[in-house]
């Protein structure tokens, strides 16, 4: 009797510990400079903290034999933490799309660096706006709500079940591609910016040829690009923020089957 509770009690708690693990790693919460250290005393403190509160999984077999339900019950938990942290990642992805697209329409492509991480190419214009989304995120406690959620998820999706797959395949779409539209929109007055300063050289170039105007054009593209973008920083930096702030109903809605 002892035996059986000790090996569902650890079954548990690794169950618990699995479905952190994915959380951590796929959220950017706490994000990729943390020593991997911390985030696994994380991993642990969440699932020592969540374990006691969790509803028995029932996957073991009779005597406390661990058989194939136990690895189906992994591979959901993995999915859970997962589908919990990848909807804080897509919130988080608005701003990474602002700050390349600026980067792009402002000629800052050039100052890239590869990032070993993501495996692409980073511009200094979004590392600093996905820095200040998080302070921002930071500051309004969304990742006090996605944390919570995940503890949450323990009751609501009980450990070794998958998140419902009807409401989480096309939750996810949409809201990719609501982050995806937030990020274009707020960057498009700099992109016209950009656009129409691109055709003015073009043109005075076609009349003139000897002005050698593109010799000037990026630090045209620059100062034209970056004047738009200061004038409306903070509101571009309010919108994510707000953007942000759909995380908690987005993820009681397509992975937490909350309506």
């Amino acid at each position: 009797m002892i035996r059986d509770l000790a090996i569902s009690m650890a079954i548990a708690f690794a169950l618990v510990a699995t479905r952190m693990s994915a959380f951590v790693a796929v959220s950017p919460f706490p994000g990729p400079l943390v020593p991997t250290k911390i985030k696994i005393g994380l991993v642990l403190l969440l699932a020592a903290s969540v374990a006691p509160i969790a509803p028995p999984a029932g996957v073991t077999g009779p005597g406390g034999a661990i058989g194939p339900g136990v690895v189906l019950a992994t591979l959901a938990e993995a999915a859970t933490g997962a589908a919990i942290g990848f909807v804080f990642r897509i919130g988080m992805s608005a701003a990474e799309v602002v700050g390349a697209t600026l980067a792009h329409a402002m000629g800052l492509t050039f100052a890239s660096s590869y990032d070993p991480l993501h495996g692409s190419n980073d511009d200094p214009l979004a590392r600093i706006l996905t820095g200040a989304a998080t302070l921002g995120a930071f500051a309004v406690g969304a990742h006090r709500v996605v944390i919570g959620a995940v503890i949450a998820s323990v009751r609501i999706v009980p450990l070794g079940s998958f998140p419902d797959p009807a409401a989480l395949l096309p939750g996810l779409l949409t809201w990719t591609s609501r982050s995806i539209d937030c990020g274009l929109g707020l960057a498009m007055p700099v992109l016209t910016v950009s656009l129409a300063v691109q055709l003015s050289l073009g043109l005075v170039a076609r009349a003139a040829p000897s002005l050698q105007i593109f010799s000037v054009g990026l630090a045209l593209m620059f100062a034209s690009g970056f004047l738009v973008f200061a004038v409306g920083a903070g509101d571009t930096l309010a919108a994510v923020v707000a953007h942000l702030a759909e995380v908690p109903s987005v993820l009681e809605r397509i992975v937490l089957g909350v309506r």
